[in-house]
């Protein structure tokens, strides 16, 4: 049977006041994304009970299925033998996500149930930041020793199918007794070469590794080139990989905080059944700054208050100015950020950038300002305030475009993230240098504004 959204969700309203044994018979036909999809619309004081209707096997495959911050929380209710039973079956990289996500009590609790074998490889995951190759690979991957021959190999795939059917299967890895690694094969070139070949000879010994800290980032522009990367340590002991879903999934995870910081949102991160005090928080600490931020712009004003009275129609034209110059700056940021992204650019390519973006800030502040010249010729019948407008909104707009495109390149040259600091700093220059313009200005040629 073919699933649809609403089908899900109607299933899920008539399971709200269910068993387990209702659960189960619900939910065990279902392939694990769609029971995932489920659970994560019943209620959440129930989302456990219908985890733990499932066989533990199901019910990891339904765990990884849900958003990291639910399936935490699912787990957390659960009694924490009954919960080891679930996670010892998730993928190492996927419990160790799940662990993270929960608090240091829960997650002591269940790794006390794990056996000690277990419970260290899990801790030692653990020990990684979520954003670096340590954090993102998986233990489970094929390896051989240099002394294996490819009939060797394919016995041991198939002695060790059971283990190996949820294993990345691209790529046999060849170690040395240390477990150092000392090339890769395809598991293509090794089942189709003669059986008495040793896999030595049929692997690429020309390795690209990562290292346990290196960055996420970093990690993704190796995926450019390669479908599965080795996580190895200092001495080069070969302790995971990290496979294309792996790090696509990272990519995603990484633009849509990048979109929250873009917002305003402290650690790029926010969903609606965080506490109150956590989504207030995050916000507030974007909004406090901000006020600071429009008072420094607002101070413009002041100064020049008695030019603003005698010629109340600059007020009419003060926010055009700078709302557009702002979204014509704000297009620079984003450009600037996807292009240190993508490693197009560097923070050394100041003047390269510079030297574009002005072109652009010529030509559409110069299309800008004659439109909003014009408007303003025609209200007043004043050419002057036309004048004025118009040219005030084109020299912002080289502004904006200008403090829009260097400001990620400055950010990243000193260690700062441009996606959370670009925004605010572009907004603030721009309305001060918009207000001062028009209203200085103005003050210069206050009886031709009359």
């Amino acid at each position: 049977m073919t699933w649809t959204q609403q089908d899900l969700e109607d299933l899920a309203k008539s399971l709200e006041k269910s068993d387990e044994r209702t659960f189960a018979d619900a939910l065990t036909p279902l392939e694990p994304g769609d029971a995932a999809e489920v659970v994560r619309t019943l209620p959440r004081p129930i989302r456990h009970v219908a985890l733990l209707s499932l066989p533990a096997e199901t019910a990891a495959e339904v765990l990884e299925q849900l958003p990291d911050d639910l399936a935490a929380a699912a787990v957390m209710q659960m009694d924490p033998g009954r919960a080891a039973a679930v996670v010892r079956r998730m993928k190492s990289d996927e419990e160790a996500d799940l662990l993270q996500d929960m608090t240091p009590p829960c997650a002591e609790a269940i790794l006390a149930k794990l056996s000690p074998d277990e419970a260290a490889a899990a801790r030692s995951l653990i020990g990684y930041a979520d954003d670096t190759a340590g954090g993102l690979m998986q233990t489970e991957f094929i390896s051989v020793t240099e002394a294996m021959t490819a009939g060797d190999v394919a016995r041991q795939l198939r002695k060790r199918a059971t283990e190996y059917a949820d294993y990345p299967t691209s790529y046999v890895y060849i170690v040395d007794g240390d477990g150092k690694l000392r090339g890769v094969a395809s598991m293509r070139e090794i089942l189709l070469c003669d059986a008495d070949t040793p896999v030595a000879e049929v692997a690429s010994t020309e390795l690209v590794t990562a290292r346990t800290n290196l960055p996420g980032l970093e990690l993704l522009k190796l995926f450019r080139r390669f479908r599965q990367v080795p996580v190895v340590d200092e001495a080069d002991r070969l302790l995971g990989v990290v496979t294309h879903d792996d790090a696509l999934r990272f990519a995603e995870d990484e633009a849509d905080e990048e979109m929250l910081r873009l917002a305003g949102i402290a650690g790029g991160d926010e969903f609606r059944d965080m506490s109150l005090g956590q989504r207030s928080s995050r916000r507030l600490s974007w909004l406090s700054v901000n006020v600071l931020l429009n008072v420094a712009a607002a101070s413009v004003i002041a100064l020049y208050q008695e030019t603003l009275q005698q010629v109340i129609a600059l007020a009419v034209f003060l926010p055009i100015i700078s709302d557009m110059s702002g979204c014509s700056g704000n297009q620079a940021v984003a450009v600037s950020i996807r292009e240190l992204s993508l490693d197009r650019i560097k923070p050394k390519h100041f003047l390269w950038v510079l030297r574009k973006e002005l072109g652009v800030g010529f030509v559409n502040g110069l299309a800008l300002g004659i439109l909003v010249g014009l408007a303003a010729w025609i209200w007043k019948s004043n050419a002057t305030l036309g004048v004025l407008v118009g040219g005030a909104l084109w020299i912002n707009t080289l502004v904006a475009v200008s403090i829009g495109g260097l400001v990620p390149l400055l950010l990243r040259r000193f260690g700062k993230d441009p996606a959370i600091a670009s925004s605010p700093i572009l907004t603030t220059l721009t309305d001060m240098c918009g207000f001062f313009v028009v209203l200085g200005a103005a003050s210069q040629c206050i009886e031709l504004l009359r």
